[in-house]
């Protein structure tokens, strides 16, 4: 389940790619942030059903280096590359970035102040409902604020910088955290996964262990990885996830506070989905996957019969 880390490394080429076809004022902005030296602690919270996941981490970006995590667990990520705390390093040989989805509109741009700092607030509406908001720093480009919303327009997910510095003291000081030795996925045309999804597209595929594999999608703002693998799998991530119904059927389901994870099993398969797109489109996408439900009578027959 590690190699869901790909979601990030290609989610954050589909922001500073797709998004400037929006508007020249907002593809600006992301240049300004993709270049900009900072360092901080964060807030990221995401709202559903009530509850509230939180989580505060540090943060550092210099050039094209991005550091987060917190208590010594922190992960980097540069150009296709990602090292965690725990000694892992992953990267992706090859992928596509994904084009903005015509669902998205550009909405107003405001000055603000935040964290006492000249600011620019930029929206992003679908279907005349602003979906995302974000809020940049004038001075340096340093992203300040990130809100997204589900579909009725309440707050879903907000990650927000609780204080800022403009010197990345530890990615300048410590290059060993980005000196493993990668482990490269590379994409694979020999997979049964849909093209497209609610609106989402195929951007690329891996193969991974166990004839599994992982597809990434995106709509250019918001993306996740389906992971396919055959027969039952088991993940301890799911240990506290909770069972959900949608349309009638049944899912199980974790929500950290940056993504939410699904899992579920379809026709011999075990589907794990992971992600950062609102529940509205989540439950879109859901209807147009493998359904949860029972294996057919060969499957378990065969089972039975081999394990």
């Amino acid at each position: 389940m590690r190699r869901s880390a790909t979601l990030v490394l290609a989610g954050l080429l589909v922001v500073s790619n797709a998004l400037p076809a929006l508007a020249d004022d907002l593809s600006d902005l992301l240049d300004a942030a993709a270049e900009a030296d900072y360092s901080g602690r964060q807030i990221v919270v995401t709202f559903l059903d009530g509850e509230a996941k939180l989580e505060i981490v540090e943060v550092e970006h210099a050039g094209s280096l991005m550091m987060v995590g917190s208590a010594g667990n922190e992960a980097v990520v540069g150009p296709g590359k990602l090292s965690g705390g725990d000694g892992s390093a992953l990267a992706v040989s090859s992928w596509n970035a994904s084009q903005m989805s015509d669902r998205y509109e550009r909405g107003d741009t405001r000055s603000v102040k935040r964290l006492g700092r000249e600011a620019t607030s930029i929206a992003v509406l679908e279907s005349g409902i602003v979906r995302i908001r974000m809020v940049f720093d004038d001075a340096t480009g340093t992203p300040l604020v990130t809100e997204v919303f589900d579909g009725a327009g309440k707050l879903f997910r907000l990650s927000s910088m609780l204080e800022v510095d403009s010197i990345p003291q530890r990615l300048y000081s410590e290059p060993g955290h980005h000196s493993e030795e990668f482990e490269v996925l590379a994409p694979t045309s020999n997979h049964a996964l849909p093209a497209e999804a609610a609106g989402y597209h195929l951007a690329d595929a891996y193969s991974g262990p166990d004839d599994s594999v992982q597809g990434f999608y995106s709509d250019g703002l918001f993306s996740f990885s389906l992971f396919v693998v055959e027969g039952t799998a088991k993940a301890e991530r799911f240990t506290a996830a909770t069972t959900i119904e949608l349309q009638g059927l049944k899912y199980k389901r974790l929500v950290d506070p940056g993504e939410i994870w699904m899992t579920w099993s379809s026709g011999g398969n075990t589907f794990v989905l992971v992600g950062d797109l609102p529940p509205d489109h989540l439950e879109s996408v859901l209807d147009e996957l493998p359904k949860p439900g029972r294996r057919n009578l060969l499957s378990r027959l065969w089972s039975g019969l081999f394990g």
